[in-house]
């Protein structure tokens, strides 16, 4: 796909920003964020080059069998709580609560594993998954966290893929209720029988710790409704614009060696907040930005030999390093 000297200009105008935004920091850069207990996320993960490697292809439950079985095999290791999980076929979402701020750990077995099953499937030895920093997204209050596993749930139909999100082959929790358990079989031919992977992981679709007034099936039939009115609202628009969605034949008969042709902007700033309220994704980037400011701080002392304190929520100096962490506040 040719790009075009607006977008060339862009991406130059972006790089320009980010270097100032750099230049004007004040205190030294800080690539560490924090990991506190309970934090709730939107974990994303890309694909190399944006390839297709997850395609459900034309026998999807081998392959969804093998992400279900990794995902509940990892979740149930760390402690980790899912609510909502959809691989597309270069991507994947996962929406969180990590109550033992192992998030970090988690990451890394569930992408091993999933990355060399993958591998394994394809005939390949190289990288899965891309090199881009961390997408791991958090929402400040219960609208946007709700709002949040519908835009996890009905991405394969924002991509145009499937009209509804209950469609895709793919794997997906959009007709798993909350509270519900669903056991899948170790994948044979990935793993060694007689090894420490179980025969079967066993994943519990999580209620999130939102909207604590309503039961888990009042949450559900809220999430629901939510889902509905989003696949709704995107038909509209296809139709609108002239547009039909790939269908489950196509889908059957994806490249997974190619990569995605749509145009994708580069150079752009990684999210870690989102919200629809301008006023709470600044209260908690500026919250970051202290964190940031108190981290790098205690990282001078520490390189020079002096007493330091870090921030609560500092995990690799802490796991790997020793240093001394501050505790968290009572809130």
């Amino acid at each position: 796909m040719a790009i075009s000297s607006a977008r060339k200009n862009a991406s130059a105008d972006r790089r320009a920003a980010n270097r100032a935004r750099a230049e004007n920091r004040p205190h030294a850069r800080v690539r560490a964020r924090p990991i506190l207990p309970n934090g709730r996320y939107k974990v994303t993960r890309r694909c190399l080059e944006r390839r297709l490697f997850l395609a459900p292809g034309r026998d999807p439950a081998e392959i969804n069998n093998f992400i279900g079985y990794c995902l509940a095999y990892t979740a149930e290791k760390y402690g980790v709580q899912i609510h909502a999980a959809v691989m597309m076929s270069n991507h994947y979402h996962v929406d969180l609560t990590d109550p033992r701020a192992d998030l970090v750990e988690w990451k890394r077995l569930f992408n091993s594993l999933t990355a060399r099953g993958f591998n394994v499937r394809r005939g390949r030895f190289d990288k899965v998954w891309s090199s881009d920093g961390p997408c791991d997204t958090q929402r400040p209050n219960d609208d946007e966290s709700l709002m949040d596993l519908v835009y996890t749930i009905t991405n394969p139909v924002d991509a145009g893929l499937v009209k509804w999100s209950r469609m895709w082959p793919g794997f997906t929790t959009a007709d798993w209720r909350f509270g519900e358990t669903r056991t899948f079989k170790r994948p044979e031919g990935l793993f060694d029988p007689n090894g420490e992977m179980p025969e079967t992981a066993s994943l519990t679709l999580a209620r999130p710790p939102i909207f604590l007034e309503l039961d888990d099936d009042a949450l559900y039939e809220k999430l629901t409704a939510a889902v509905r009115a989003k696949e709704l609202s995107i038909q509209d628009e296809f139709r609108a614009k002239g547009r039909r969605f790939m269908g489950l034949r196509k889908l059957a008969r994806q490249d997974w060696n190619r990569p995605a042709v749509s145009y994708e902007e580069r150079f752009t700033v990684t999210p870690k907040v989102a919200a629809s309220s301008k006023w709470h994704r600044l209260a908690q980037l500026q919250r970051n930005r202290d964190w940031e400011r108190e981290y790098a701080e205690a990282r001078a002392l520490w390189r020079d030999g002096k007493p330091a304190v870090f921030p609560a929520g500092t995990y690799w100096l802490f796991r790997f390093a020793g240093v001394t962490v501050a505790q968290r506040p009572l809130s």
